[in-house]
């Protein structure tokens, strides 16, 4: 079936003048043009205008977009599971940035009390998730915590963080006298790497190794621990190496 240029800027919610515009730069060509020069596109070219769209909508420039779409290995399915991560990790974003708007307002008012962090909840998660994306986006654990998360209802994710924190008091050990093979901080990260198996991806004590190095290295994930007890993420990456000897 054959759309003429009205009916598919109808469609897409776009005007014709885009659609022309496509057409010039050569990001969207008509399927046919009839003698009368009238444009007219087809079910294929709906896909790449969707595709298009899909890009417009995660801010990729029109440049950048036709070199994509117009690359001989460019594969539509791994576009649009691309398509549903991003769009994932932006309602997510937004699901937060919409709480932060919420917790402020009911301060302002009187109902509750925030602490400093709580008021730019949401607005820096968009550079982490980027730079997650870039490091694992193609890897399958990734995919698989992105799909698990988004399953989430909102009272779950916050009970799945609450959790989270309490794994790592408990992993850091707010006992000054604790070692990193004390009983219970083992215990712990026997309990941290089963949460991470049941809330987000599969992981073995290898995958939980390189985590551990990987807190020490960056010193926002540093922070998380050494705010517990000083030094307190090159406690835990000595716990979980021990851990990871013992479960081999």
């Amino acid at each position: 079936m054959n759309y003429t240029i009205k009916e598919i800027a109808n469609l897409a919610g776009v005007t014709t003048r885009t659609l022309r515009y496509y057409d010039e730069i050569g990001l969207l060509n008509p399927a046919v043009i009839g003698d009368n020069g009238y444009r007219y596109y087809d079910q294929k070219s709906l896909m790449k205008l969707q595709q298009i769209l899909f890009f417009r909508e995660l801010d990729v420039p029109l440049n950048d977009i036709q070199l994509i779409v117009s690359r001989p290995d460019f594969n539509i399915l791994q576009a649009l599971e691309e398509h549903r991560l991003s769009l994932q990790e932006k309602a997510l974003r937004l699901e937060k940035l919409i709480e932060t708007i919420d917790n402020t307002m009911e301060t302002i008012k009187g109902g509750r009390s925030m602490i400093a962090e709580d008021y730019f909840a949401g607005f820096d998660e968009s550079q982490y998730k980027a730079e997650a994306r870039e490091s694992w986006g193609k890897t399958s654990k990734y995919a698989e915590s992105q799909k698990k998360w988004a399953s989430y209802s909102k009272e779950k994710k916050e009970a799945i963080k609450t959790e989270g924190e309490r794994l790592t008091r408990r992993m850091v050990s707010e006992n000054p006298a604790a070692s990193p093979d004390d009983p219970d901080v083992q215990a712990a990260i026997g309990e941290y790497l089963a949460y991470i198996n049941e809330y987000f991806y599969t992981c073995d004590v290898d995958s939980l190794r390189g985590l551990a190095d990987m807190w020490v290295q960056d010193p926002r994930f540093a922070e998380n621990y050494n705010k517990v007890r000083s030094g307190g993420a090159e406690f835990v990456r000595e716990a979980v190496h021990i851990f990871s000897d013992r479960h081999k």
